[in-house]
């Protein structure tokens, strides 16, 4: 009987095997985000109705600002850690303490600047003034989990998942605890969020380290790429936050402070698809990040991973809009109606931001994130237009309307910006950063990764 021989074609079968991997990471990915979204809006739903609009929009604009520091003082240094982890791996704990040292030095100068702002965005009520500043202290903290959280995601996405949950998790058991024992308002809360922060830094620094990401050694030679990556990136992350927080900022200093709260609960909703559709993002970026793709593979992955975002957003908010009228009352209460009318609203542009958001994943793993950064400026320049316009006279509405015509723009340029990318084709990424000084022994350039290592091999060489 004659043997019959199967020729696989050894780079169909990566490629295929690549793609298999690719689904099962979204997968647990997007499972991790649902339930990062269902748990952080179990603790919204508390919140908002023990301490009612004006509280809830008091809130609202804590974190509207307390996200505004961050996004700012972390200096893009997120994505760049994500990047160079993935790109030289041996590298990585040097890459985290470099991130680290520059990220607590931000810290510092944001918490800073927070505590002198504080008098002037609350300048007549003391509870938010306190609110403010408990605010800013956290970003020590967050600065200080950058590193940790953006290396795992290169190296095992799976702890970097179970980093990302901890906070949500720990967050919805401390507001709940509190308001069971009527111990709920603006100053507890902000100081749950503050603690529970505190926590997820030192597990985020525990599993770190059992991934050998810790222990390596600041250099002025590694900081130079980070800190360029990280430059083109916040070029990218602050229009984003003009995009995404402008209206919340906006509208803390301008209308009563239950308006705000009837918007942030519809702009809360409106991103209910975010965290879904956001998986695609973050699996996709550290793969083309480590050119383990061939060409043709990182095409089909990029192109399958915009329909995927495109389809599950757009059926998701289709099921918002449509469940809004009878979701927003009975979850949290009548006096959150306002808010149906902003969810119809704000829901597109919601879709729209994730979208884009994707596709920056998607150029900032090819090394571009100037490309992503172009589109979300040309965005941010339109809503401060909008804002600008419709603000005085539609109030809340003129508001809505501007984020999501201001979203919309960022996806058609990030769409463009995406199909210029693959028609031209990869361009060569930033050059890796160069390996950190190795000492010369007998004419060989032996690697010693930790200074005691170091210090061992010059003390026996001194010896001979």
């Amino acid at each position: 009987m004659a043997r019959v021989r199967l020729h696989l074609d050894p780079r169909r079968y990566r490629s295929a095997t690549a793609l298999s991997s690719f689904r099962r990471s979204v997968a647990r990915t997007a499972f991790f985000n649902i339930a990062t979204t269902v748990t952080a809006g179990i603790a919204g739903i508390v919140i908002a109705r023990s301490l009612g609009p004006a509280a809830r929009g008091e809130y609202a604009a804590v974190t509207a600002w307390f996200t505004a520091a961050f996004t700012v003082g972390e200096l893009g240094l997120t994505a760049a850690t994500t990047f160079f982890v993935a790109r030289d791996a041996h590298l990585a704990p040097h890459y985290v303490s470099t991130a680290r040292n520059l990220l607590v030095a931000s810290g510092v100068v944001v918490a800073s600047a927070g505590m002198l702002a504080t008098p002037l965005l609350a300048p007549e009520n003391g509870t938010v003034a306190g609110g403010y500043r408990i605010a800013f202290l956290t970003c020590l903290a967050s600065f200080l989990t950058v590193g940790y959280i953006a290396s795992m995601q290169a190296s095992n996405i799976n702890r970097w998942n179970l980093i990302r949950i901890s906070q949500p998790a720990l967050y919805v058991a401390t507001v709940t605890l509190l308001h069971l024992t009527g111990q709920l308002d603006l100053t507890t809360v902000v100081l749950a969020m503050s603690l529970t922060t505190v926590a997820q830094t030192a597990m985020a620094y525990l599993l770190a380290r059992g991934q050998r990401l810790t222990g390596g050694r600041a250099d002025f030679g590694l900081a130079r790429p980070i800190i360029r990556y990280g430059t083109a990136q916040l070029a990218s992350s602050v229009p984003i936050l003009v995009t995404t927080r402008l209206d919340q900022l906006v509208l803390s200093l301008t209308v009563p402070s239950a308006a705000l709260g009837n918007y942030a609960i519809a702009a809360t909703l409106a991103t209910l698809a975010g965290p879904l559709v956001a998986a695609l993002g973050h699996v996709a970026f550290p793969r083309l990040a480590s050119q383990a793709l061939s060409s043709s593979g990182a095409d089909r992955l990029q192109r399958s991973t915009v329909l995927a975002a495109a389809g599950v957003s757009g059926a998701l908010t289709l099921v918002l809009a449509a469940s809004a009228p009878w979701l927003i009352p009975t979850l949290f209460g009548a006096d959150y109606r306002d808010a149906v009318t902003l969810v119809w609203l704000l829901a597109p542009g919601a879709a729209f931001a994730v979208c884009a958001q994707v596709c920056g994943d998607l150029l900032r793993g090819q090394g571009r994130p100037l490309a992503a950064a172009r589109a979300q400026g040309a965005a941010a320049v339109a809503i401060v237009v909008l804002m600008a316009a419709l603000l005085p006279a539609l109030g809340v509405v003129g508001a809505a309307i501007a984020s999501t015509t201001a979203n919309g723009l960022a996806l058609v340029m990030a769409l463009g910006a995406l199909r210029k990318a693959s028609a031209g084709g990869s361009t060569p990424p930033p050059p890796p950063a160069q390996p950190l000084p190795q000492p010369v022994v007998d004419g060989l350039s032996t690697p010693i990764l930790s200074p005691p290592a170091r210090r061992s091999m010059y003390r026996r060489r001194n010896q001979r």
